[in-house]
C-alpha cells in the first residue's frame, strides 16, 4: 500500500465546533501530521442543539445539513494552510458531521436510527477531495447500534504487543475501548459507559447563568466535594447496568436529564454539583470498564477528548484506579487529546477506500462487518 495523505473531520456531542487531522498513511498506519480547530459561530451551535430537540424542524434541519457542510469543508481547508499543505495533495477526506439525534435500540422488533449532518458533497465542492461521510448509518442496516465506531481505530493508534489498554474518550459522552496485549482486531472490546463532559457544560451554563459554557480545566469543580445523595442518584441509572453492546447520547443524558436532576439537587453549590458529575463520569466508566474487560488485570489506561483538560475529572478517574491501571494521556502515545476523534474518521474513510470494513460487530452488535460511509466524488 502506498503511502497516502488523509483529513478526518469531527464534531462531537458537545457541538462546540469541527475538531480536523491531517494524518498520514503508510501500509495503513496513521500519522498525526497536524490539527487545528475552527468554533462554530454562536447561531450555528444555538441552531445544533435546536435541531437536536425532538421538535427540531425539517427546515432547520435540512438547512444545517448544508450550512455544517459548507463549515466542514472550511475547516479542511484551513487545515491545510496551516499546515502549510495544498488541498490537492490530500487524498481523501473523512467526515463524522454533527450529530442531531442517535436512536439505538436493544430490542430486534425496534427500528434503530441515527443522524449526523454536514454534507459530504458540500465538503468535496469546497476542497476537490474525495470525500467519506455519514459512517454509522451502514453499521445500524447491519443490526449494529452505530456506535462506538472508535475501538477499531483505537486499535490501528494504541495497540501494544505487552500492555493491556483501555483507552477512554471523553467527550461530551464517555466511551472506552479494551485492548488486549498483542490482541487482534477480534479481541478489542468497547462500549459507551455514559455521561461526560455533556452534564459538566450543560451545568455550568447553568449556574453561571450562560456566561461560561464549560469549567476550564476543572478550575470550578477543583474547589467542590462530593455531594453523595447527587451522586448516588446519578449512579442508579439504568444505562450503568445495561450490558453492551450499547451506545448513548444527548436523547438520554442531553437536557432533559440535566433538568430532572437539578429539579432535585438545584440548592447543591456550583462547586459541589460540578464536582460530583465528574465523579459520576470516572466511577460509571472504571466500574464498568473494569468489570467488562479486566477484572483481574492491571492496565495502562489512556484518556483523549476534552475531557481529559479537566483537572478534577482526571483526579477522580486517578483515585478510582489506585491499584487497578497507570493514567496516562493519549499525547504520550503520540495522538494529542482533542485529535483523536479526528484522525478516526480519516481511519475510517481511509478502510473505506480500500474496501475494508469499519465497524467490529462485537463491539456494536451488527450482525456483520459492514463498509461503512456515503462517498462524495471529488
Amino acid at each position: 500500500m502506498k503511502t497516502v495523505l488523509g483529513i478526518g473531520l469531527m464534531s462531537g456531542t458537545s457541538g462546540d465546533g469541527v475538531d480536523s487531522a491531517l494524518v498520514r498513511f503508510k501500509k495503513g498506519k496513521p500519522e498525526l501530521l497536524a490539527t487545528a480547530f475552527l468554533p462554530y459561530p454562536d447561531h450555528i451551535r444555538e441552531n445544533v442543539f435546536l435541531a437536536s430537540l425532538p421538535d427540531g424542524t425539517a427546515s432547520l434541519i435540512c438547512r444545517l445539513n448544508a450550512e455544517l457542510g459548507k463549515m466542514f469543508g472550511e475547516a479542511a481547508a484551513q487545515l491545510c494552510k496551516k499546515a502549510k499543505t495544498p488541498l490537492k495533495k490530500i487524498d481523501f477526506i473523512g467526515s463524522h458531521g454533527q450529530t442531531i439525534r442517535h436512536q439505538p435500540s436493544a430490542n430486534p422488533v425496534e427500528i434503530s436510527s441515527t443522524l449526523q449532518i454536514g454534507d459530504g458533497a458540500e465538503i468535496a465542492r469546497i476542497t476537490g477531495r474525495t470525500v467519506v461521510s455519514d459512517f454509522r448509518t451502514a453499521d445500524i442496516a447491519a443490526g449494529g447500534q452505530g456506535a462506538p465506531l472508535a475501538p477499531l481505530a483505537h486499535h490501528a493508534m494504541f495497540a501494544d504487543k505487552k500492555e493491556d489498554r483501555v483507552i477512554h474518550n471523553l467527550g461530551g459522552i464517555s466511551n472506552v475501548t479494551w485492548l488486549p496485549a498483542g490482541g487482534g482486531l477480534e479481541d478489542v472490546r468497547g462500549f459507551d459507559t455514559g455521561p461526560a463532559n455533556m452534564l459538566i457544560d450543560l451545568a455550568t451554563a447553568h449556574f453561571s447563568k450562560g456566561k461560561q459554557v464549560f469549567d476550564k480545566d476543572g478550575k470550578i469543580a477543583l474547589k467542590g466535594k462530593l455531594n453523595a445523595p447527587l451522586f448516588d442518584h446519578c449512579m442508579k441509572h439504568p444505562f450503568f447496568k445495561r450490558r453492551p453492546p450499547k451506545s448513548t447520547g444527548r436523547e438520554m443524558f442531553g437536557k432533559d436529564y440535566y433538568d430532572a436532576v437539578l429539579e432535585k439537587f438545584a440548592q447543591a453549590p456550583m462547586a459541589d454539583f460540578l464536582r460530583t458529575l465528574c465523579a459520576v463520569t470516572a466511577q460509571s466508566a472504571v466500574s464498568q470498564a473494569l468489570a467488562h474487560f479486566a477484572p483481574e488485570k492491571k492496565v495502562r489506561w489512556v484518556v483523549c477528548g476534552g475531557g481529559a483538560f479537566n483537572k478534577a475529572l482526571m483526579a477522580e478517574l486517578k483515585e478510582r484506579l489506585k491499584g487497578r491501571g497507570q493514567l496516562a494521556l493519549s499525547s504520550d502515545l503520540g495522538f494529542g487529546e482533542k485529535s483523536v476523534e479526528a484522525v478516526l474518521m480519516a481511519v475510517l474513510a481511509w478502510r473505506t477506500l480500500n474496501g475494508l470494513p469499519g465497524n467490529l460487530p462485537q463491539v456494536t452488535g451488527a450482525r456483520s462487518p459492514a463498509l461503512l460511509g456515503k462517498i462524495s466524488p471529488a
